[in-house]
């Protein structure tokens, strides 16, 4: 069988897309699978055994300097990649439908009640109604499922096997800020929208309150100001460089603990097993399945939509986060030993 998906963007939601490949894999063991991702998120992706081919379209790339010429340059890339048995579009917008649509056989998507786009759904042979307040991992999930004729269980996504990847290259590029015997955390300075912050002092106080070699990771000039601010008010903090993604997913995985806000890299360590502390406020906290060493701390009331007004996450006390960091820290810095 051959199967596409369609996930253009953004890190975090790639992440959670990814989650479906073991179960379509656990039901269809010699299933052919293409992802097409943009280019800026798709190294995401690298590394996956359950990805036979990543397409990546440099759509994000056009923005600025946008024209038909290098807009059909990109969508070249899919001639001759179909068909498909199934294309799956999780992302649910007029250029995902459209690349769906361009690689040849039916589409599968989400119903316009839940679609980002609903006038995307018109591309679709089959709309899928999931609840609406299931987002992330299980609305992904729900749809694939759906699409391929199985039953999946929040049990079933808790217990997955990591299934984010780095190379060696990166591995070595990164071990060597990870050195030495103390457990080392690795805090998230930011997300990409300022109501999903946490504060610098914040940050610092919890790395004031646990005993591991902080390392803050950064991608962009605005979050790396913040970790600048945290390292400048608590002393065994340290900037890390900046990362492609493919050292950022290798720098997680030789994390004891990740914390951060609901951003990419806090879910790239939700998807690696990495043990991980997600701050939630002004956006639900039910795209992820809490486990056992991936928790959750949320602060706001329960959204169904992320909420912009909402600041809560400013609020959740730093003594909250650093009980939660000691007790992951004691039982699972030692696999790292």
């Amino acid at each position: 069988m051959k199967i596409a998906i369609v996930r253009l963007s953004s890190l975090g939601d790639i992440v959670f897309c990814m989650a479906s490949l073991q179960l379509i894999r656990s039901r269809f063991p010699d299933a052919e699978i293409t992802w097409v991702a943009d280019a800026k998120f798709a190294d995401i992706l690298d590394y996956n055994p359950d990805i036979q081919r990543v397409v990546k379209l440099g759509l994000k790339g056009l923005k600025g300097r946008f024209t038909w010429g290098a807009f059909r340059g990109e969508l070249r890339k899919l001639q001759g990649l179909g068909p498909f048995d199934l294309v799956i579009d999780m992302h649910g917008m007029l250029k995902s439908a459209l690349v769906s649509r361009m690689l040849g056989g039916p589409v599968t998507g989400l119903h316009p009640a839940v679609a980002k786009e609903p006038l995307a759904t018109l591309a679709y042979g089959r709309r899928v109604r999931v609840p609406d307040d299931l987002i992330g991992v299980g609305r992904y999930a729900t749809l694939t499922a759906a699409a391929l004729g199985f039953e999946v269980t929040p049990e079933e996504l808790a217990n997955r096997s990591p299934y984010l990847f780095a190379g060696e290259d990166d591995q070595a590029f990164v071990r060597q800020y990870f050195s030495g015997p103390a457990p080392h955390l690795l805090l998230v300075a930011g997300t990409s929208i300022g109501y999903k912050n946490y504060p610098a002092g914040s940050f610092a106080a919890v790395a004031q309150g646990v005993n591991a070699k902080v390392l803050i990771c950064h991608g962009n000039d605005r979050e790396e100001e913040t970790a600048r601010e945290i390292a400048r008010q608590a002393s065994n903090a340290a900037l890390l460089p900046r990362l492609t993604i493919n050292r950022l997913k290798a720098a997680i995985g030789q994390a004891d603990l990740v914390i951060g806000g609901d951003t990419g890299p806090t879910h790239i360590a939700w998807g690696m097993n990495v043990p991980s502390i997600a701050l939630f406020g002004a956006t639900p906290a039910n795209c992820i399945i809490p486990t056992d060493r991936n928790r959750v701390i949320a602060s706001g009331r329960n959204h169904g939509r992320p909420d912009p007004a909402d600041l809560s996450v400013q609020n959740i006390p730093p003594a909250d986060v650093v009980a939660l960091a000691r007790e992951l820290l004691a039982k699972y810095s030692l696999e790292h030993q």
